[in-house]
């Protein structure tokens, strides 16, 4: 008997989902879930931020792509080297940007679009400690309770790489944000859309899942939570 695509898919699918209840029945029961804002939280839609600081430099958006990424300044933001006016003052100089700091929070907080089904499954969590942990700068930080206040009242802890001084997949991220949370590897789970970031946090012996969809979150973290 031929069996189709689909139906293999189910079969694949199944067996996936029976080895990651596996593996969750044999670890400790979580107490902090930690998981990635950009392609977790909120889709990760960079080419906003760039198209609105165009606009309002009179730059194209590659022009402002080159300041701030090929420079290596978004690199320097995230690795917490300057505070959200030191930013607001380097985009004036860079770019100029002629917007108050409240502006120039509002334009940068276009790159993300919270998903509200996710959001749906971190309110679900409680009362397990969740914390958000991500590779952005102060600006991002100091504006998250006023921009995207859905986003940042879901969790009891904002670590982010600027305060930690250390990007992902640096194991010292991890480790930074364990103690900060009061946790063991093995009390944690770490949900990431980026294969290396999970490896990371695996090899310290975190649980830690690549993010695909919301459905597929929800299946994972109910087999996760049910022990």
């Amino acid at each position: 008997m031929i069996t189709s695509d689909r139906s293999w898919r189910r079969v694949a699918g199944a067996a996936r989902f029976a080895q990651v209840e596996y593996r969750y029945r044999r670890r400790m029961q979580p107490k902090v879930i930690f998981s990635d804002l950009g392609g977790v939280v909120c889709r990760f839609l960079p080419q906003r931020r760039l198209d609105a600081l165009g606009e309002v430099c009179g730059m194209s958006s590659d022009q402002v792509k080159d300041v701030l990424y090929t420079s290596g300044l978004i690199r320097r933001w995230d690795l917490g080297h300057d505070s959200s006016t030191e930013i607001h003052r380097r985009m004036t100089d860079g770019l100029g940007y002629q917007g108050s700091l409240a502006e120039l929070q509002e334009l940068w907080c276009r790159a993300f679009e919270p998903d509200s089904q996710v959001l749906q499954l971190i309110d679900g969590l409680r009362p397990l400690h969740t914390a958000l942990l991500t590779d952005n700068d102060h600006l991002l930080l100091d504006a998250l309770p006023q921009v995207l206040p859905e986003v940042e009242s879901r969790f009891d802890s904002l670590l982010f790489s600027c305060r930690l001084g250390a990007a992902k997949p640096d194991p010292v991220v991890f480790t930074r944000a364990l103690d900060l949370m009061g946790c063991a590897p093995a009390e944690a789970v770490f949900i990431d859309d980026k294969a290396a970031n999970v490896a990371a946090a695996q090899e310290l012996g975190i649980t830690a899942i690549q993010f695909g969809d919301a459905a597929e979150l929800g299946t994972e973290l109910g087999m996760l939570l049910a022990r």
